[in-house]
């Protein structure tokens, strides 16, 4: 058991010289990451009728699935914008706007039934809408 110990203290000190990185851990910066880094926000169908917090620059991904075919109304323009989209979206995805000022903005989405061309299908519209509070 003493040798176990004691192998087990050498390899931490040959870890500990060589900063971690020989054993690929990784290393303790000491700081946290900095206030105002853009992140994404993810807007679902279990948001509705409820309030989603965002900072200026984050990401706002609106993914009400793939069960309807949902329509979005444009964001604001102000505190929501549709920025320059040079990417796919993933599937059930419906945008990706940016938060670019402080303030609040709704989305307002609409639903309908996915028909199969040639096919009858029920004409039923499930409506969505969603608060987004953007913090400077």
């Amino acid at each position: 058991m003493r040798h176990l110990i004691l192998a087990a203290g050498i390899a931490v000190s040959i870890l500990t010289a060589c900063g971690g990185a020989a054993a690929g851990l990784p290393r303790p910066s000491g700081t946290a990451s900095p206030v105002g880094t853009p992140r994404g926000v993810l807007v679902t169908r279990a948001d509705d009728r409820g309030t989603v917090r965002a900072r200026v620059g984050d990401r706002v991904q609106i993914a009400l699935g793939t069960e309807y075919d949902w329509r979005l109304d444009p964001p604001d323009g102000i505190v929501l914008v549709h920025g320059i989209q040079n990417y796919l979206l993933v599937r059930g995805t419906q945008a990706i706007w940016i938060a670019a000022a402080a303030g609040a903005s709704t989305i307002t989405a609409t639903g309908t039934v996915v028909c199969p061309s040639g096919q009858a299908c029920i004409q039923l519209a499930v409506l969505f809408k969603t608060t987004v509070i953007v913090d400077p």
